[in-house]
């Protein structure tokens, strides 16, 4: 009798790496590594809830400036109430979250002036390979780059922004460094990705086990063994665990190749009394394993449970929050907000951004700043764009 202990389950943690191309350079084999990120912000709850609780703490209540009110600031902030759209900033504040860099397209009129600023989903933009100055004068856009050879996906070109002005569409991309990366950001909880993806993978075996009637294992009886071949049996067990191995199919097996003519039996383990124990041990160290890679300062303020030494919950909330933008908040708002600034000053807007936060007690905002947005929002935006030469409608990347 042959027997063989097949565990159908083991973790590879994925390699970041950037692979060059002619003319590209992708992050990861067919750019994956951005579709490794998503998935572990859609699979992990915890993962999930402290990215969207970062992301609205950092967009706040939107844009607001800091500037000495004038006419040309007035003029300057209706300019930008046109160029750059909330829903645009919102995506611009997410990806960065996520991905600790974002993209954006800067879309000029014919006369060279500003027209919009429009997000771009960063896993669609990779730039192209350094020159001899160590710049990237260009950024390759597909909307799909595992298939960038079919022709709906042929990857296409489009400048870099600042570098010419033959073009009315460049692109922008603003990246954290990470040492060991030349060509991508990569997100600061980057340390946690493995926890996001067991968090998913144990919500996935307890909804297999549940569905397979807890069992913790089987035995595949396989009879008249001795009839296969070394290489039969070895491919027969890597037929199980090519159809097996996942979280979804949670479970070890044991194959036994006898030599009896019977008929093929497959026999469940009993259930280990404990599993529950080990599931929530894990759970537990996935969360808090992910809320370190986060800096999370306190569990309540991105929606998570905790329990607390202060005796009033208020008092820790509120502590916990100034302490939370300060040290984590704070610095993924200047990063989205440096590079805004930056195109816009390009084109002679001049304007000290700020992200109004959601509760107004916060020091970081001056009061009279919403009275002097309420002067500037009575200019009519129809003034500020009169004269304008509307780009041609393809210069829009995301309607393509």
């Amino acid at each position: 009798m042959d027997i063989k202990l097949i565990t159908l389950s083991s973790y590879t943690r994925p390699d970041v790496y950037e692979m060059k191309s002619q003319n590209w350079v992708l992050n990861g084999k067919d750019n994956s590594f951005y579709d490794y990120i998503i998935k572990r912000n859609n699979g992990s709850p915890t993962n999930s809830s402290i990215n969207k609780s970062y992301a609205t703490l950092a967009y706040g209540k939107g844009l607001g400036f800091t500037n000495k009110v004038s006419d040309t600031v007035v003029n300057d902030w209706a300019m930008l109430q046109s160029i750059l759209r909330p829903r645009d900033l919102k995506k611009m504040v997410q990806d960065a979250q996520i991905f600790g860099e974002f993209s954006f397209q800067v879309i000029k009129n014919r006369d060279g002036s500003l027209n919009s600023l429009i997000h771009l989903p960063k896993q669609m933009v990779v730039p192209s390979i350094e020159n001899d100055e160590g710049e990237i004068e260009d950024y390759w856009y597909s909307r799909k780059w595992s298939d960038r050879r079919k022709e709906k996906y042929f990857p296409q070109s489009f400048p870099a922004f600042g570098l010419t002005n033959t073009r009315q569409t460049e692109i922008y991309v603003a990246k954290e460094y990470t040492a060991g990366n030349e060509y991508f950001g990569t997100p600061d909880y980057l340390a946690g990705l493995q926890y996001a993806q067991m968090e998913e993978e144990i919500s996935n075996m307890a909804v297999s086990s549940i569905q397979n009637g807890l069992s913790a294992g089987y035995i595949i009886n396989i009879p008249n063994g001795d009839n296969y071949s070394d290489e039969e049996k070895a491919a027969f067990e890597t037929q199980v665990k090519k159809k097996l191995t996942s979280s979804s199919n949670a479970s070890n097996f044991i194959i036994s190749f006898n030599g009896l003519d019977v008929e093929i039996t497959v026999t469940p383990f009993p259930v280990n009394a404990n599993i529950h124990k080990q599931w929530d041990f894990l759970t537990l160290e996935a969360k808090n394993q992910l809320m370190t890679a986060h800096r999370v300062i306190s569990p309540s303020l991105v929606g998570l449970s905790s329990a607390s030494g202060f005796a009033n919950e208020a008092d820790m909330m509120d502590i916990a929050e100034k302490q939370l933008v300060k040290r984590v908040i704070a610095p993924k708002q200047h990063f989205v907000l440096e590079a805004i600034e930056e195109v816009l000053t390009q084109f002679d807007i001049n304007l000290d951004l700020i992200f109004k936060p959601l509760t107004q007690e916060e020091e970081m905002v001056k009061e009279e700043i919403d009275s002097e947005e309420d002067k500037v929002q009575e200019k009519s935006s129809e003034e500020v764009s009169e004269g304008l030469d509307v780009p041609s409608k393809e210069t829009n990347l995301n309607k393509l």
